[in-house]
């Protein structure tokens, strides 16, 4: 573990740099003294600016100890200090670290505590050279759990009655990251400009090359049920599916080239004696090229499809996936899919 202490990152939108005394007038407007934003933490509401300038005051003491991390977040469009992010608790013997972060309510929702948390772990694992980190949200808190999920951790369960917040004694959900679950292409802190459209058919070629890595993915998690390779009847069925008038495939685009795409397909199952109409629409394959994962190309499909969903006035949007999958788990939680069915085995 190297112990580099809170040095300043940049990200798209943001700086995260050292605190400064200068900073306690926004630190106090724009999330200290809001109720609502410190229900879920672990520190009291501050009643004062004095109080923030004391809190400042020492963590400002600590940033020559090069095992203090403590980064104010600052938007680069306005200048103006909207939170923090921080270890909260470091295990050197593990090479584990705990993250904790703040924000405005007036930031909420825009993604940007997600960017903020990948800058932070890209810079605990590559240059603290951390081999693990960690985050909890109270239970009752899940948008928290949504940051974690968008910034690339994976959910590892929930401990009962393990915290203690401004509400009392609670269960938390955990999440973590290993150095091992990272892959270089995912280390990109910088969203890419991103067009998402439907599909045409010069694009067809490109589309087939990622549903290579999908089926080569399943290959390899259930090499059981999927047979390896890629062979020519797959790649024809995509043109079979692009002629086909209840489904739709849409691209992703970036840097002049195909990076993501999906399938759609209508379906509508008839009553049954124990089953009424469904009419829904069905993401059958969904994937984006490794190189431009971690820059919100598949949050920008999602954006897209819902907005095809809502247009086509559907009123249920589905998904299957294999449990193997974890990463892809995390994202389509995150994005605010739920779980409603599971299938299940038992193997000789």
């Amino acid at each position: 573990m190297n112990k580099t202490g809170t040095q300043t990152l940049e990200t798209h939108r943001l700086i995260l740099r050292p605190f400064k005394i200068e900073d306690a007038e926004d630190m106090f407007n724009n999330w200290a003294s809001d109720p609502e934003v410190t229900r879920f933490l672990t520190w009291p509401t501050h009643s004062s600016v004095d109080i923030t300038r004391m809190v400042l005051n020492d963590w400002i003491s600590h940033y020559e100890d090069g095992d203090f991390f403590q980064w104010a977040i600052v938007l680069k469009e306005t200048g103006s200090v909207i939170g923090n992010i921080a270890v909260v608790h470091l295990i050197e013997q593990l090479e584990e670290a705990e993250i904790g972060y703040c924000m405005g309510k007036a930031f909420w929702g825009r993604g940007i505590m997600p960017e903020a948390l990948r800058a932070v772990m890209d810079y605990l694992f590559d240059t603290v050279s951390l081999h693990r980190i960690t985050a909890h949200h109270d239970v009752n808190n899940p948008k928290s759990g949504r940051v974690m999920a968008k910034a690339g951790m994976l959910k590892e369960g929930i401990q009962r009655g393990a915290g203690r917040n401004n509400q009392g004694i609670c269960d938390v959900c955990c999440y973590a990251l290993l150095q091992s679950d990272r892959t270089p292409v995912e280390r990109h802190t910088s969203p890419a400009p991103v067009i998402v459209r439907f599909a045409r058919e010069e694009d067809l070629e490109a589309v087939n090359k990622l549903r290579k890595v999908v089926n080569d993915l399943h290959v390899k998690g259930k090499p059981d049920v999927f047979k390896p390779g890629f062979c020519d009847e797959l790649r024809d069925y995509l043109f079979t599916i692009w002629k086909d008038p209840d489904q739709e495939i849409v691209v992703a685009e970036a840097e002049g080239k195909v990076c993501g795409f999906a399938i759609l397909h209508h379906i509508n199952r008839p009553e049954n004696p124990f089953m009424f109409e469904r009419d829904f629409l069905d993401i059958d394959e969904f994937c984006v090229d490794e190189h431009f994962r971690r820059q919100g190309v598949a949050s920008a499909m999602i954006r897209f499809i819902l907005d095809f969903v809502k247009k086509k006035g559907f009123k249920r949007l589905e998904l299957n996936m294999w449990e193997f999958n974890r990463g892809a788990l995390a994202f389509y939680e995150a994005a605010g899919f739920k779980t409603f069915r599971r299938y299940m085995e038992i193997m000789e």
